[in-house]
């Protein structure tokens, strides 16, 4: 019989690489997760606003027909409401635009105005201000009005889904009864 004479390593030296291999394994995949996932949540990616709406209903005033909608933001950045679409039952799509700085109506029928503002009465009697309808971050809830004008005839009994755009890309969608 003829005897090897090459030897391999000792169990304990195999033990301490393997776990000396599985650690630096670990640390690379530790360190590719991170990575990937810390990007997945950085600030800079997607909407930071958490929009929700406490209510919402049609008020149809004969001379300014409006929705109203009271909405707080749970999430972490001041947003504004930048603008509106609203889907009738015929499955018609209008777009609602949020004004760019303050606009004051000092007459009474402001029928020409439309847009998403946050507004500074409770109605439309003149003077009233306009503002771009900015929801702070703070959960504090805000009146929001989407002022109608021609661009949309609202039939009693119907039901419209209105979605609601952030700045910064949010959106929540609800369903009013008109």
């Amino acid at each position: 019989m003829v005897r090897s004479l090459r030897r391999g390593i000792s169990p304990i030296v195999a033990t301490v690489l393997m776990i000396l291999i599985a650690i630096a394994t670990g640390i690379v995949v530790y360190a590719f997760a991170n990575t990937w996932v810390g990007s997945r949540f950085s600030e800079s990616m997607g909407p930071q606003a958490v929009l929700v709406v406490e209510s919402a209903y049609y008020n149809d005033n004969p001379t300014n027909p409006y929705f109203i909608f009271y909405i707080r933001n749970d999430g972490t950045a001041s947003i504004n409401i930048s603008r509106a679409y609203i889907a009738t039952p015929a499955d018609e799509v209008i777009l609602f635009k949020a004004p760019s700085g303050i606009e004051v109506y000092v007459d009474e029928n402001i029928s020409d105005a439309s847009g998403v503002f946050a507004i500074n009465k409770e109605s439309f009697e003149a003077p009233v201000k306009v503002y771009p309808a900015l929801i702070p971050a703070d959960g504090t809830v805000v009146k929001v009005i989407i002022a109608l004008d021609d661009k949309l005839d609202v039939s009693k009994g119907s039901v419209y889904t209105i979605k609601l755009v952030a700045t910064d890309g949010a959106e929540v969608t609800v369903r009013v009864r008109a």
